[in-house]
């Protein structure tokens, strides 16, 4: 092989890996096919919950969660060092993109894991509860509907790319979600018993009620990432027109 085909391969190779590599390994889709994105996104989803360094995303399986606090319905809550896992095994149940209002709604369900430091005083429903120490928290088949409004902005290259601007989700847990607290009550062995029956008794209220804050932040971790993506492939390189 000539020095000169050696340098061209080398320098084919130099413009062609950088642009695939920030694409995803999925079928290209029409925006206006629900059935194809649907597929399409189940196929990607792994690769884009295990992170893209080439491209700047984050790790989202197992995700590094955003320090929480909130203070509802009569509970202060605090949530630090919070890890959770199971995204990257969600079912995508459906996609639609409606180009006309530039509206995104994505719906999939995950069985998800969560854990960190908590801490917690105040009422829970009818009893007060007061702790901190460590949170393990199951959450099983939740079904998650997220709209995401976006706007089409061109890049330095006049292609354009897709910019989120606001979202809204609504979520309900169907399976089970089952809680495990350390340290509640100061360690008080009866009371902590007691409040683990009434949680897990009444986990779906319980999950309904208070669950929205700690989701809000996944779900906005998770767009943060989406918008990076979108922000390094325009909109005609990654779908059908």
């Amino acid at each position: 092989m000539t020095m000169l085909v050696r340098s061209g391969i080398i320098v084919a190779l130099c413009l062609i890996v950088p642009s695939l590599s920030f694409v995803l390994p999925v079928e290209k889709c029409r925006l206006d096919d629900s059935k194809c994105l649907t597929q399409s996104f189940q196929n990607g989803l792994k690769t884009f919950m295990e992170g893209m360094p080439e491209l700047g995303t984050d790790v989202l399986d197992v995700m590094e969660m955003e320090d929480i606090e909130f203070d509802l319905s009569g509970l202060q809550f605090a949530l630090k060092g919070g890890h959770l896992k199971g995204l990257k095994n969600s079912i995508i149940d459906q996609i639609v993109w409606d180009t006309k209002k530039k509206v995104m709604e994505m719906n999939f369900r995950s069985n998800n894991t969560l854990n960190g430091h908590y801490k917690a005083n105040g009422r829970i429903l009818i009893l007060p509860i007061s702790g901190d120490g460590e949170l393990k928290l199951k959450l099983r088949d939740v079904q998650f509907k997220v709209l995401i409004n976006y706007i089409l902005k061109k890049g330095s290259d006049g292609k354009d790319r897709v910019v989120p601007k606001k979202y809204e989700f609504v979520f309900e847990v169907l399976g089970n979600a089952h809680f495990e607290l350390t340290n509640l009550f100061n360690g008080n062995k009866e009371l902590s018993d007691s409040m683990h029956i009434f949680l897990n008794d009444n986990w779906k209220e319980i999950s309904t009620e208070f669950g929205r804050p700690i989701i809000d932040a996944g779900i906005k971790k998770m767009l943060k990432n989406i918008a990076i993506f979108f922000d390094k492939n325009p909109i005609d390189d990654i779908s059908i027109q």
